[in-house]
């Protein structure tokens, strides 16, 4: 259904004044109202066309923690109206307080600067939007609706009760677009989902809507990959034996708990019932007369080391796959914009069945030319996409000069841990050489020079019968989409790497 034009500038002022008067919210007023401008005025920015500015406010509430009341009697008004915000009430703000992602977006929101916080309703309106395929906004002339809404809160909201005993243009588009919504609701999955949690937690760092476009597409491809795979995989027996290593405890205490009690430790760890020695008196404390002599008690911690196994997955993105910034029919994103998902959807899953081992990430971008990197959008999104396990130290960004420093890297590491390189190609008749890379390297190829991607897999990887390479999916089955070519790949790139 197209937007459609308002016929002059008082029935943009009474639509938008009349929406706005039909926010679901208690005791709505004019300091309640002015909160909801800023939103408006960022939603007016991020997208052409408006959907009813209840929306706006009821999403900025709710995302916000304020409680909304759905239940509210509707203003008197047009009988079709009144009953698309009760389907409103029942479809979109009922369906949007129980969605499970709305805890996430919640707190991604309220980690933002206060500064950016419209901008980030904002991008939510939209996003659910898009989710339900909405169309039916009305085009709205930015000059008028900033005019509009520097006006006194009380006076917007004295119209907007006005406006609502007026029927008219205004009335007829807001109860088009309230039902709409209905509509859309019904028949979308989903109207929040990891994408926007994602976002939100990055918005501060995004420059521009092009990258934050990106990331969103990323994501949601991780989501669909990450589909594909089952909730659980077992792992395939390995020879190599478990290493001492380092493991982080959020209450940052030694393993072991404790062993001992002794007369040497720190506050932290006296014994509790030494402050009984504690006085009032000002002349003698016989806590601090035992403390300076060195008599109190402290437990005592036992310094045992955590033993797991090594692990670490290399991703070597190289420059040839710049060629895969093409979109295929029935894929709905770009081969590149799926690498960059893979590497999150494997990262995701491996982080969760691995988590019982000292794991550690890589993604490597060789360049050896001059000038700025042929893939220094997908690096930069990289970072974005990888921040999480970046800030845990469990995943790191490089740019090495070129793939024989990354072969050597991997050979060094393969002394103390296990490792398995995936590297993402898009070169045309490449094939692995086995000669260069060491026997005890795990090497996983997944070509993306075609629409169907062609895993091929050597090195302990391998589960075939024969030294050699393995390849897997080299040909597109009878009937299969290169979708279904992504999802297989997915499945046996995570059955290899475990």
């Amino acid at each position: 259904m197209a937007a459609a034009e308002p016929r002059g500038p008082q029935d943009m002022e009474r639509w938008l004044c009349a929406g706005l008067a039909l926010a679901r919210q208690e005791g709505l007023d004019a300091e309640a109202l002015a909160t909801s401008v800023p939103w408006l005025l960022a939603t007016l920015a991020e997208t052409p066309t408006l959907p009813p500015p209840a929306l706006v406010a009821d999403l900025g509430r709710l995302v916000s923690g304020l409680p909304l009341a759905p239940s509210l009697p509707v203003p008197d008004t047009l009988p079709r109206l009144r009953a698309a915000v009760r389907a409103y009430d029942d479809h979109v703000l009922a369906r949007l307080a129980a969605e499970p992602h709305l805890e996430p977006v919640s707190a991604a929101l309220a980690r933002l600067p206060e500064s950016l916080r419209p901008r980030g309703v904002a991008f939510l309106v939209a996003r659910i939007l898009s989710r339900m395929g909405f169309t039916a906004g009305t085009s709205m002339s930015p000059a008028v609706a900033r005019r509009v809404l520097e006006r006194p809160p009380g006076e917007l909201l004295s119209s907007g009760y006005i406006s609502l005993r007026e029927p008219g243009f205004a009335l007829e588009q807001l109860a088009q677009g309230y039902e709409a919504l209905s509509t859309g609701a019904r028949r979308a999955s989903a109207l929040l989902g990891d994408a926007e949690a994602f976002t939100l937690e990055n918005l501060e760092h995004l420059q521009g809507k092009a990258q934050r476009m990106a990331l969103e597409q990323a994501v949601e491809a991780a989501e669909a990959l990450s589909r594909a795979l089952p909730p659980r995989l077992r792992a395939r027996s390995v020879s190599t034996g478990p290493a001492p290593t380092a493991m982080e405890d959020d209450a940052a205490f030694p393993q072991g708990g404790f062993s001992s009690v002794s007369n040497v430790g720190s506050l932290e760890n006296l014994v509790t019932s030494e402050l009984v020695y504690m006085e009032d008196e000002p002349t003698l404390d016989l806590f601090d007369v035992r403390y300076v002599e060195g008599e109190l008690l402290y437990y005592t911690r036992d310094e045992s080391l955590a033993v797991r196994r090594r692990r670490v997955v290399t991703f070597v993105l190289p420059p040839s796959l710049a060629d895969a910034r093409v979109k295929d029919p029935g894929v709905r994103w770009q081969r590149a914009v799926l690498a960059l998902g893979l590497v999150l959807c494997l990262v995701r899953r491996l982080s969760t069945w691995l988590g019982d081992q000292d794991l550690r990430f890589q993604v490597a971008f060789p360049w050896e030319g001059e000038g700025p990197h042929p893939l220094e959008a997908e690096r930069g999104l990289c970072e974005l996409l990888l921040r999480e396990w970046r800030a845990r130290g469990t995943a790191e960004i490089l740019t090495p000069r070129n793939s024989d420093e990354v072969l050597a890297g991997a050979a060094e590491q393969a002394k103390r841990a296990r490792v398995d390189v995936l590297l993402l190609d898009a070169a045309r008749q490449v094939r692995l050489d086995t000669q260069k890379w060491p026997a005890h390297l795990g090497l996983h190829h997944l070509d993306l020079s075609e629409p169907s991607p062609r895993l091929e897999v050597a090195g302990p990887g391998a589960v075939s019968r024969g030294p050699g390479i393995q390849e897997v999916g080299s040909e597109q089955g009878p009937g299969e989409t290169p979708w279904e070519a992504w999802t297989g790949a997915t499945l046996e790139l995570a059955r290899g790497l475990l």
